[in-house]
């Protein structure tokens, strides 16, 4: 039989009374029939806010994403790509503009692709954001959230204690690119100020950027990465090939000047320069009743949360949600170096942390014996069938789940043994947040209090931490 098309289907559901199935049906093909070709401009209202940023609006009942807009705001955009049951456009006017929108505050706003939502209010984008996240769960994971707690909010300037800078020379011109990627594109946004990353690491673009340009081979240089730690501001860099003696006298000068450490990381060995030495440390605060924080160890290569001040405040929203007391068996999943972990330890619970990658497991370890505590570490894939062998015969009260971006698909299966009181999940992504508390309110667990840490302000993403209790 031959396949209908969109057109076909809505004129022979015409043709007969129809059904409330039917209406839906209808109601499909017809915005299934609506096409948009690329570079046609079109006016929109816009009517809502996505959870990537994005503004929405209809177009004969199509929807449109439009990224730069806001809810209630009329805009004149650009199509640049057509799908069955969407399309996406650029903006090109805002023809009525929403009492939200600011002035962006960076002057690389329009280039740039790491601030998206800078032309927003800062109070509004959590707003905005939880209102998507919301949106989110209740579709996919069918969970009707509490009322959100307060947001946990903090500077939206100078908050980020790692950036990844891009680089390119130009040998005919002896110029070099130094910056963040454009946004949809490879193309490098040289930039000599960022808004958002802390102030400490901001004022070393200048410097880098001219002692790069007086190495041997700029062309080396594959990519720059800036980090603070507890110790001093790190500098990192990649290169293809190795130092010349040259090169190595240049940086051991710039870290002397600038107080900083430098990492070279070449092909074949790791040049430090500096009081750099490959360790690295971040202090979380006490907790109630203790007299000192937690020192965190960790490398230039491993994960760690860009917002210091973020983290510290999630952390111990984390304990005081789970209500960690002595005397707890806590299970941390995908626990990384123990930023979760060890914090309950201190606490007097018993932890179990499981996590993917065995440097990390080691690095936890390590964490635990330099902060006097005791906890257990193991390295097992937690996407496995299998997983839950890791922990056989082992019952946990409360367990803590931070994830990455891609969620923990199917670990309801992995804790069917386990008869937990409380489960605290963190996330980065609320669609694979939702997909994951959908399988497990299957243990008997439900939601009962969901908050917001603004971990990343002037962008789309939003960590999301959510409490489980049992029914």
């Amino acid at each position: 039989m031959a396949r209908l098309s969109p057109l076909q289907k809505k004129l022979k559901l015409q043709q007969k009374t129809r059904s409330a199935k039917q209406s839906n049906a209808l109601a499909q093909a017809t915005i299934d029939s609506v096409t948009l070709p690329m570079g046609k401009h079109i006016e929109l209202l816009v009517d809502d806010f996505s959870h990537d940023g994005r503004g929405v609006g209809r177009w004969h009942g199509k929807t449109v994403f439009v990224a730069g807009c806001l809810p209630g705001e009329k805009v004149q955009a650009e199509v640049v790509h057509d799908h069955k049951n969407f399309a996406e456009a650029k903006l090109l006017e805002v023809m009525q503009a929403s009492d939200i929108r600011q002035q962006p505050p960076c002057q690389h706003y329009n280039d740039c692709g790491g601030c998206q939502l800078q032309h927003l209010q800062p109070a509004q984008q959590v707003l905005l954001k939880q209102q998507a996240i919301t949106q989110q769960l209740s579709r996919i994971a069918k969970v009707t959230l509490p009322a959100w707690q307060p947001p946990l909010v903090f500077n939206d300037a100078g908050y980020r204690r790692r950036a990844h800078l891009a680089t390119r020379y130009f040998a005919d011109s002896h110029t070099l690119l130094l910056g963040f990627r454009q946004a949809g594109h490879r193309h490098i946004v040289p930039v000599a100020h960022c808004l958002v990353l802390a102030p400490s690491l901001d004022q070393l673009l200048a410097p880098i950027r001219k002692t790069i340009l007086a190495t041997a081979d700029p062309a080396i240089y594959g990519h720059v990465e800036l980090l603070q730690t507890q110790q001093q501001p790190l500098v990192v860099l990649q290169v293809q090939q190795s130092l010349t003696p040259m090169d190595k006298t240049l940086w051991q000068t710039f870290a002397a000047q600038q107080k900083v450490g430098v990492e070279v990381r070449q092909p074949d060995d790791i040049s430090f320069f500096g009081e750099a030495d490959g360790v690295c440390y971040y202090q979380l605060p006490a907790l109630a009743g203790q007299s000192e924080g937690l020192k965190i160890g960790f490398s230039s290569q491993d994960f760690i949360q860009v917002n210091a001040e973020a983290n510290a405040a999630m952390v111990q929203q984390a304990m005081t949600w789970l209500d960690v007391q002595p005397g707890d068996k806590i299970l941390d999943l995908f626990c990384g170096a123990g930023n979760f972990s060890l914090p309950a330890a201190s606490l007097g619970a018993e932890v179990l942390g499981v996590e993917g990658d065995a440097t990390m497991v080691k690095r936890a370890s390590e964490n635990a014996t330099r902060n006097g505590l005791k906890a257990a570490f193991k390295q097992a894939d937690l996407f496995a069938a299998d997983a839950s062998k890791h922990w056989r015969g082992e019952q946990f009260n409360k367990l803590l789940l931070d994830p990455p971006r891609a969620g923990a698909k199917d670990i309801d299966k992995i804790l069917r043994e386990q008869k937990l009181e409380k489960l605290v999940y963190i996330s980065c992504n609320p669609a694979s947040m939702a997909r994951d508390l959908k399988g497990l309110q299957k243990l008997g667990l439900r939601v009962v209090k969901a908050g917001c840490i603004d971990m990343f302000p002037h962008t789309p993403h939003l960590e999301v931490m959510t409490l489980l209790e049992r029914v």
